[in-house]
């Protein structure tokens, strides 16, 4: 079982949108899926047109409370999820002390019937989002071709970092960014690119996502990329990503 956090404190670079995707793209592929939303908001649930408040299965809250046994939603075949709502706010600034709570449920072997567990965080650098790089194999930074958003990779990075540093017995691999609303026609997007690629290197994976009517558009109607028909652009770009991360972490 591999355990991914997505993060980034800039909002607006498709967090939420690449989490939902991944995950919908891996349960296709034959992997046991769940999604954990840790953002209050809960833009997952809203996302798949999801109850976030249906008390009769396991939420996020839960996590941080103790919980022994799991009972998590069910979206489609292979694709599971613990929702998330306001209610975990209380615990955005409440210190990481003795380690991360749902690293302890991942060791005690919580998460094992699962193949994949991707982790939606809020954007912002927070007790939440210390939980998720805590709890997790890998952590993965998506942010879009503008200025302000690459510098909060930098940021992202550097709070992922110390995050490291400070909570015990963890060792989160830096899995790489991913570069999302892309516009290859527009003029700037050439030298983003190559500064990123300066920056970076091999961290900057090599699929990208594009500025896309179709992805936008998804969640009002409740769909992912698995939706889609298969010449669909976003369907294709989101199924080479997800052979790229397998590629990346060696998942068989």
């Amino acid at each position: 079982m591999k355990t991914i956090s997505i993060i980034c404190q800039k909002g607006g670079v498709g967090k939420t949108t690449s989490v939902v995707n991944i995950s919908s793209i891996f349960s296709t592929k034959g992997y046991k899926t769940l999604i954990v939303d840790l953002d209050p908001q809960g833009n997952v649930s809203t996302y798949l047109n999801f109850d976030k408040n249906n008390n009769k299965i396991t939420n996020s809250v839960n996590l941080l409370e103790g919980l022994t046994k799991l009972n998590p939603g069910i979206l489609k075949e292979k694709l599971s999820i613990i929702p998330s709502n306001k209610e975990i706010a209380r615990y955005n600034e409440e210190k990481i002390i003795g380690g991360s709570k749902i690293w302890k449920l991942k060791k005690e072997g919580l998460f094992d019937d699962f193949d994949f567990v991707f982790i939606d965080t809020p954007p912002t650098m927070s007790s939440l989002v210390q939980e998720g790089i805590a709890a997790s194999d890998y952590y993965l930074i998506p942010t879009k071709p503008e200025f302000l958003a690459i510098e909060g990779v930098g940021q992202a990075m550097n709070f992922a970092k110390t995050t490291l540093k400070n909570t015990p017995n963890i060792n989160t691999i830096f899995l790489g960014v991913l570069l999302n609303q892309v516009e290859t026609k527009r003029a700037s997007y050439q030298d983003f690119l190559k500064e990123l690629e300066y920056l970076l290197g091999d961290r900057l994976l090599k699929n990208k996502i594009s500025h896309l009517t179709e992805i936008a558009d998804s969640p009002f109607y409740g769909e992912t990329v698995i939706d889609f028909n298969d010449e669909s652009k976003a369907k294709i770009e989101f199924n080479n990503l997800a052979n790229e991360i397998i590629e990346k972490i060696g998942k068989k």
